[in-house]
């Protein structure tokens, strides 16, 4: 015969009154697996696009920097390029032909072509002597050049984008790769990502702003109050 707490321990079981054991049991594997980190190193790039910074430099002669080569060169400044242009326009001491004297027509040439072209950069000419060089003149185009890079480390899988490109499997790829790859070769200026320095203080936008405000309403600024700069009482 069963006995009386059998008896009730069966009744238990039947009535659902187990499940309060099922659940304490759960908790406690819980808290066994609390003491398991569930940290995993992340799968995304870390890196950031580059720029990359270099002298851009190119020799031609001074025949061919006709408007068009010029307007080629001008658009690759306003993408690429930053600071002073150095346009150095070569001749030689012993030619008749080839003169310091010609060579600076030409530099002045070349500059009035580039501002033609609306080239904002502050244009430096200068000529240089060459001796030996004979009846050709060259000139050299040179100043600051930046490029975006991919980020550091960075491989892309899509396919058609690099004739070298692996697609297959790569545990080491990290995401967001391609798609940085392929957003650096479409920044038209890329010196733009390197922000701006600390000297344009008055650049803020709606300060910009507020400076034109009274100019568009036709309201006159106020006069300014205080100590007068030339000293008077």
């Amino acid at each position: 015969m069963i006995g009386t707490k059998s008896r009730e321990l069966v009744k238990m079981f039947k009535t659902g009154s187990c499940k309060i054991l099922t659940l304490a049991g759960a908790l406690f594997a819980v808290s066994l697996a609390g003491g398991c980190s569930m940290h995993e190193e992340t799968k995304l790039t870390q890196n950031r696009v580059q720029v990359k910074q270099e002298n851009f430099a190119q020799e031609i002669p001074t025949r061919l920097l006709d408007q068009g080569v010029v307007a080629g060169l001008a658009a690759r400044y306003e993408r690429h390029g930053d600071g002073p242009m150095q346009v150095s326009v070569t001749y030689d001491p012993g030619s008749r032909t080839n003169t310091a004297m010609k060579a600076g027509d030409e530099a002045g040439r070349i500059v009035r072509a580039f501002k033609a072209e609306g080239l904002q950069a502050d244009i430096q000419p200068e000529i240089l002597p060459v001796r030996g060089q004979g009846e050709e003149s060259i000139t050299l185009i040179s100043y600051a050049s930046y490029d975006a890079l991919a980020p550091k480390d960075c491989e892309t899988l899509l396919a058609g984008y690099d004739p070298n490109t692996k697609v297959e499997a790569d545990k080491d790829y990290k995401l967001g790769c391609t798609i940085d790859t392929l957003f650096a070769r479409q920044i038209a200026r890329p010196k733009d990502l390197m922000g701006q320095g600390q000297d344009s203080r008055t650049s803020e936008g709606r300060r910009a702003a507020n400076i034109g405000d009274f100019y568009r309403s036709g309201q006159p600024n106020e006069p300014l109050k205080g100590q007068s700069a030339s000293g008077d009482d």
